[in-house]
């Protein structure tokens, strides 16, 4: 299916967040699907992923996340790869600048941007640092978000009070699907178990996999731990949950 894209700048009550929308051309009635970045931000291989979504038939919006801080991250994925780099820690400080209160601000407005209501509800589908936003949005616009994905969420189980562990078994309503990755440094051990159980005590209709053999990073093509079969694994659990969402 062809698809178009475009940027866009989308008002907050804190500045204007820049994003990218892809559409399909007959976008008529299409589903809205919020695509939420890993950690190291709008590159390539995001861009791809959301393309690929739109050309599903869906308008995937894929926001930068960091706007805040900086419109273009620039991430350098070897430089990165590199345990002490000076790009390491840039990434990682970009992340923990962004958490649930920043994405509380940012979300209405992107659904606004996507025209999501209760007529055209959305999904979310996040990855690494934003499987937590994915479930956010699921809990707290419960009624313009009907469908979320959480693909090696970190930061699911935190001392925080905020932490997602203690707010997910308060969903009410619709999809939830969970996938971790075998081997995970990001995610510690016991982490799946105990998300798994608060979802067990949420409303959602959900589904939690664990996909063996797998690396942090496996869905993402230009990520260390990319796996091309677990990848259409994710692939086909996507477009399985948004096929559920009403158009």
């Amino acid at each position: 299916m062809a698809i178009t894209t475009r940027a866009i700048d989308i008002p907050t009550t804190q500045g204007v967040l820049n994003a990218q929308l892809y559409e399909p051309d007959a976008a008529g009635h299409a589903p809205a699907v919020l695509v939420l970045m890993d950690a190291p931000g709008i590159r390539p291989a995001l861009h791809g992923m959301a393309a690929r979504i739109a050309a599903a038939g869906y308008r995937a919006l894929l926001p930068n996340l960091y706007w805040r801080a900086t419109r273009e991250v620039g991430f350098d994925r070897a430089a990165f790869s590199r345990e002490g780099d000076p790009e390491r820690e840039r990434i990682f400080a970009l992340a923990r600048g962004y958490g649930h209160a920043q994405f509380r601000i940012d979300l209405p407005a992107m659904l606004d941007a996507l025209g999501a209501s209760a007529a055209r509800p959305a999904a979310a589908v996040g990855y690494c640092m934003s499987g937590r936003f994915a479930l956010q949005a699921l809990a707290e616009q419960p009624g313009r978000v009907v469908a979320a994905a959480s693909f090696y969420g970190t930061r699911m189980v935190t001392d925080a009070d905020d932490s997602p562990h203690l707010w997910i078994p308060r969903i009410a309503h619709g999809d939830a699907y969970l996938c971790f990755a075998e081997h995970d440094p990001y995610v510690p051990a016991g982490v799946p178990a105990q998300v798994s159980a608060a979802v067990a005590r949420s409303g959602a209709r959900h589904q939690i996999e664990h996909y063996p053999g797998t690396h942090h990073g496996f869905a993402q093509p230009d990520s260390g731990g990319f796996d091309p079969v677990a990848a259409e694994r994710h692939w086909a659990a996507v477009f399985a949950m948004l096929g559920r969402i009403k158009r």
